[in-house]
C-alpha cells in the first residue's frame, strides 16, 4: 500500500517541565523555576525547516501554554495528550486512570477547539488494559509501545488482534498504535528514538545505530523534552537528589540542539517524509480498503 511503500519520520516532544521527571516525583521541587523554554527553541528549529511534529502535551501545563496550543493546532501541528500530571498510569487503577484521561482531553479541546485524537503514556506505561481505556476514551491512536521491556519503568504493551499495518504502524479497527523506535543489537534493543538517549549518546553512536537501522525501516519516531531543548541553567536540585541522577539530568543538554538539526539532515538525506502521527493515522486509513471513519 501507499503508506508502507513511503518512509515518514515523526517528530514529537512530551511537553512537561523538569520537575515532572519520574526521578524527581514526590521530592521538594522549586515548580517556579520552569525550563519550558525549551518548547520555543524546539519549535524555531522547526520552523527554519517547515516541519510539523506531534505534541504530547500535560493537562496540568496545558492553561498556562493555551495560547501557544492554540497556535500549534491552528498550523498543523498535532497536539495530543500526555496525561494529567505526569503519574505513570501502570500505578494507578484503571477507573483513577480513566478519569485523568478524559480531563486532559476535554482541557485540551476546550483550549483548541478541536477533537483531541492521540495519548502518549508518561514513561511509556502502559499495558493492554490501560490501553483498551485509551480507546474507550475517545482517542484515535496511541505511541506508548517501545521495545526495550529492561527498563524499569516502560511497560509491555500486547497488541493481540491488531494488524500490523506498516512499518511500526499497528491497527485495530479505526485505532492505531505507533511503537516507538529501536534497533537491535545482538540480542537486545536499543531506543534510537531521542530523549535521553538522543542526549546522553555521543553523536557518532546515534549515526551508526541509525545507520543500521534506516535501510530496514519506512518509519522513525524522535521524542523529546522541554528540559532537553532548554536554555536555562539546571534547576536547584531537591535536597538529597543522588549525584547519579543530577549528572543523567544535566549530561549533554547543550547539544541537544545540534543533534537534532544533524537527525533531521540525516533522516532527509535517507529519503524520509517528516509528518505528524494524525496525518500519518489518516494515510493509513485513506489507503485501507475498507475505510472506518
Amino acid at each position: 500500500m501507499q503508506s508502507s511503500a513511503m518512509k515518514h519520520a515523526v517528530l514529537s516532544m512530551d511537553v512537561e517541565d523538569w520537575y515532572h521527571l519520574e526521578y524527581f516525583r514526590g521530592k521538594a521541587c522549586d515548580r517556579e523555576y520552569s525550563m519550558l523554554d525549551g518548547l520555543d527553541r524546539y519549535l524555531d528549529a522547526l520552523s527554519r525547516r517547515n516541519l510539523p511534529s506531534s505534541f504530547f502535551v500535560l493537562g496540568d501545563q496545558a492553561q498556562k501554554l493555551k495560547s501557544r496550543l492554540r497556535d500549534l493546532a491552528d498550523g498543523g501541528h498535532d497536539v495530543a495528550s500526555h496525561g494529567w500530571g505526569h503519574r505513570r498510569p501502570l500505578e494507578m487503577e484503571p477507573e483513577v486512570f480513566t478519569e485523568e484521561l478524559l480531563r486532559c482531553r476535554a482541557e485540551l479541546e476546550s483550549i483548541m477547539g478541536k477533537p483531541c485524537l492521540g495519548f502518549r503514556a508518561p514513561c511509556f506505561s502502559l499495558d493492554r488494559t490501560r490501553l483498551d481505556r485509551v480507546r474507550e476514551a475517545g482517542f484515535k491512536y496511541d505511541s506508548s509501545r517501545i521495545g526495550f521491556s529492561e527498563h524499569p519503568l516502560y511497560g509491555d504493551l500486547d497488541l493481540s488482534g491488531f494488524r500490523q499495518a506498516s512499518d511500526g504502524v499497528y491497527s485495530d479497527d479505526d485505532f492505531y498504535e505507533f511503537e516507538v523506535s529501536s534497533q537491535a543489537v545482538g540480542k537486545k534493543q536499543i531506543p534510537i528514538s531521542g530523549g535521553g538517549y538522543l542526549r546522553i549518546f555521543p553523536w557518532a553512536l546515534t549515526k551508526a545505530l541509525l545507520r543500521r537501522y534506516l535501510p530496514e525501516h519506512s518509519l522513525y519516531i524522535l521524542y523529546l523534552h522541554p528540559f532537553e531543548m532548554s536554555e536555562r541553567a539546571n534547576p536547584v536540585y531537591p535536597q538529597g537528589t543522588p549525584a547519579l541522577t543530577r549528572l543523567r539530568f544535566a549530561t549533554g543538554r547543550a547539544g541537544v540542539r545540534d543533534k537534532l538539526n544533524r537527525l533531521i539532515d540525516y533522516l532527509a538525506e535517507h529519503g524520509y517524509a517528516f509528518t505528524t502521527f494524525e496525518r500519518l493515522r489518516n494515510l493509513h486509513m485513506d489507503s485501507r480498503p475498507e475505510k472506518t471513519l
